[in-house]
């Protein structure tokens, strides 16, 4: 018990050092230090960075800045995606609005996804529009307007995204809801792919190689999906997608889905959490990290 104690204070001390230092400090490397040992329980070494939330890390604050904000622009990224692989890749648009106050909500259809351009989680999906208190779903998009994404974990490349709204077709491909395939990118290449899905309401997630083998976790793991999930049988093209959409980067994760016989794209992510926690799995932070060689 008293070790729990001990572990506990410290952990709330951690935290607080994080909250003062993200309000009150302006580098961006410091609050970073912070919050990483505050999640790992140990310093982030950007000197000389080996696994891969470290090198992700070091992209973060020293490589991908406010020019690559196009890319993690929930609606601006559609351009690129177009010229890359085609519109045919991209989930139907409903609208785009700068304000709540644009939305016509009545005329919207029974089923729509809402997410912010502008940052990750500001997403609203709704199954049911019958269902929805709309003065609650309103509220929370204003908060998601105000908003700035960058001010989370200090990541620059969304500093200057403008925040929007914009409403997309309502996809599924299981009964929760959606499998979601994340291609982890290096240099081009597809290496792993992260599978989440939703079961009985609770979001688990597992890597698959690209030979459709399951990395087992030999930690017990609340949020590690269990089940198996079918190779999807239009696989090989989300690979030559992922592939062609991260050819220009050191790393990003490439976010896709397969409905039916259609891949459509989900977002670039350059930062998995943040960068701040690391695998279950042990031996793939310095596996992945291997994979990333850094700019001279």
């Amino acid at each position: 018990m008293k070790f729990k104690l001990n572990e506990f204070i410290l952990r709330k001390y951690n935290q607080t050092i994080f909250t003062l230092l993200n309000k009150y400090s302006n580098d961006d490397a410091k609050v970073t230090k912070a919050k990483y040992f505050s999640k790992n329980k140990r310093a982030l070494n950007l000197e000389t960075p080996k696994e891969f939330m470290e090198k992700i890390q070091w992209l973060k604050l020293y490589h991908y800045k406010e020019e690559y904000g196009q890319y993690v622009d929930k609606f601006g990224v559609r351009s690129f995606v177009e010229a890359k692989v085609g519109k045919e890749y991209l989930n139907e648009v409903i609208g785009i609005y700068d304000t709540v106050e644009e939305i016509d909500f009545e005329n919207l259809p029974q089923q729509y996804a809402i997410r912010g351009t502008h940052g990750s989680g500001y997403n609203v999906i709704v199954k049911n529009a019958s269902l929805i208190n709309y003065l609650d779903q309103k509220n929370k998009l204003r908060t998601f307007l105000k908003s700035n994404y960058y001010n989370k974990y200090r990541e620059t490349i969304y500093k200057k995204v403008k925040p929007r709204l914009l409403i997309e077709k309502y996809i599924s491909n299981c009964e929760d809801g959606l499998v979601d395939y994340k291609f982890y990118c290096f240099h081009g290449q597809p290496k792993y792919v992260l599978v989440k899905k939703t079961e009985n309401g609770k979001e688990k997630k597992c890597f698959y190689d690209l030979n459709w083998k399951k990395i087992v976790s030999s930690e017990e793991d609340a949020n590690w999906l269990k089940s198996e999930i079918e190779k999807p049988a239009n696989f090989n093209e989300m690979l030559k997608v992922a592939s062609t959409l991260s050819d220009q980067f050191i790393f990003v994760r490439v976010d896709l889905y397969s409905i039916g016989d259609k891949v459509l794209f989900g977002e670039l992510t350059f930062f998995p959490t943040g960068g701040h926690n690391r695998f279950p799995i042990d031996y793939l932070n310095l596996e992945m990290g291997n994979l990333i060689k850094l700019p001279v």
